[in-house]
This record gives structure tokens, sequence and C-alpha cells, in this order.
């Protein structure tokens, strides 16, 4: 209960702390290619930017008082509106910037999923305060169930759904010509994943869409991570690796009977502590997540 306690508490610190330091956010910009880039501030997930002919494509939006800041930073790479904006999830630090750059005219795409959670309050696992539905301006008006191909500015990008991974409606974005692949928090660099549970996470469907991702890409694939920097196949296939060695151990515990206490008392997580469980999600909330997805618990 009280590494619960904390957790919660971090959650809430962190979220507060991202609202508190917006005036004052910067909004990197980082060239993957002439016309791909990342923009990133450090209180949000990460963004794409695929800019050319056919106009600007973002993936991914932030908060929304950061809007003016990214828009600014987008037309510094390339003049002209956001014609289309791409979610990989619906989590505030990904979305809530939809409804501001809808009035500007961009076009909204995303999972079947995203919409239907945008059109209603949520409650993300482990914060106590509710996401309030989004209006109506912040859906997608484009939706898919499995996957879509769009193309844009020159790339094919192959937009597909893994199930019950992070949240219930994750899209990944892979750009096969310039092999840039957006994954969204399916995927945080270095640190252990964060499963939403209350919005249809899992440990497994995340596990099981990192190895279904990890056959489409290859050595030399850019990865933009949800959150952290730019990453490769080697870093999202070690983030695996190290999730599931730490599921079957706790999953091997469950089976012999010992309850969550007995469980955490093991320090199953001792090798991971240093690497993954450095993050937003320590080692022991992450065995406590685990547990919990095994027993079927919230």
């Amino acid at each position: 209960m009280k590494t619960l306690f904390l957790f919660v508490c971090t959650c809430l610190c962190l979220s507060i702390s991202a609202q508190a330091n917006m005036d004052d956010a910067v909004i990197t910009t980082i060239k993957i290619k002439d016309h791909i880039h990342m923009l990133q501030w450090q209180g949000a997930g990460n963004m794409m930017v695929l800019s050319g002919k056919d106009g600007n494509v973002l993936i991914d939006d932030q908060f929304a008082p950061l809007v003016v800041k990214i828009n600014a930073a987008i037309q510094a790479i390339h003049p002209g509106e956001v014609k289309f904006l791409f979610n990989t999830h619906y989590h505030g630090d990904h979305s809530e910037g939809n409804e501001n750059f809808a009035k500007l005219g961009a076009t909204i795409l995303a999972h079947k999923n995203v919409r239907a959670r945008l059109a209603a309050d949520q409650r993300i696992i482990n914060f106590s305060q509710p996401q309030k539905a989004a209006p109506e301006a912040a859906w997608p008006v484009i939706t898919f169930s499995d996957e879509l191909n769009v193309h844009l500015n020159g790339e094919d990008v192959l937009i597909f759904h893994v199930e019950h991974a992070h949240t219930d409606g994750d899209a990944l974005y892979y750009l096969p010509r310039s092999n840039v692949l957006h994954t969204g928090d399916c995927f945080m660099k270095g640190r252990f994943p964060f499963i939403d549970r209350n919005s249809g996470g899992s440990v497994d469907g995340w596990l099981a869409g990192v190895s279904r991702t990890l056959t489409i890409i290859d050595d030399e694939t850019v990865i933009i991570p949800g959150h952290g920097d730019l990453a490769n196949k080697k870093d999202y296939r070690e983030a695996r690796d190290a999730l599931m060695s730490l599921r079957d151990m706790v999953k091997k515990r469950v089976n012999e009977g010992l309850d969550l206490e007995q469980i955490k008392a093991l320090n199953l997580s001792k090798d991971f502590d240093s690497n993954f469980g450095s993050g937003f999600i320590k080692s022991e909330a992450m065995v406590t997540a685990i547990y919990k997805d095994l027993k079927g618990e919230k």
C-alpha cells in the first residue's frame, strides 16, 4: 500500500510539475532526415513531424497550452499548416493539443478506441484525477481498427494497432522508406513501460506488440519512443527482454501461491533497478503491475 501511495503521489507531482512548467517550456527539434524531425519537451510525449509537398504531418501533440510553441517549431522546419495530426494513443501528454490543431486546420487520425476514450471521461490507472472527455473538435475524424496505410510527402506510412498494450488504442507509425518508427508509449527508452490497465493495457499485450514490431524493423531503424531519446532496435529488444524476464519470474511465484508482498520481498527486479527501473515506473511498481495483471486485478 505504501508503494502504491508513493507511486500515485509521484504521478500527480509529475503531472502538476509538467503543467506548471509549460510557460517556460522549450520545444527541441532533432533532425532525423531532411523531411523528418522529432520534437521534444521532457514534460510530455515525443512528437514527429513529416514535412513536404503535402504539408506538415504531426504525430502526437502534447498539452494544449504548448500548441503555439509546437506550431512555431513546425513552421521553422517547413512553413505551412499541419494538414494531418496522428495520435499514438489518447493520454493527454500525447493528445491534449488535438482541439487546437484541429482549429488550425488539421485532420485528426487515430485508432477507433482513441476516439471512444477521448469522447468520455477516463481514469488512467494510478492517477487519482480523471482525464475529462475532450471537446468533439479534439476527436479523430478518421479511425481504423487494425491497420491503415497513408501516402504523404513521399513516404508510405504504415500504421498498425497493437492490442491491449500500453492502452487499448495504441498505434505505431512506421515509414519504411526512411526506416523511422514512432512507437508512442509502447516504448520508453531505457525504462519499464507504463501499462494503463484501466485503459485496456496489459503486460502480455505490450510484450506481444513489441515482439510483432521487432519483426518489421531492422538494426538501422531510427525509433522515436514515447519518452526518452532516439533509440534503435537493440534498445527496443532490451526493453522487451527485461520485462519478459521479470514477468516470467513473477508468474512463477504466482503459480507457487505467493502473494504480492511475498513476491516483492524476493527483490526479483534487482538486476533491472539501475537501468529500466530508474524511470517513471520503478521496479517495484512494475512487479506490482505484473502481479495484478496476472491475477486480473486493477
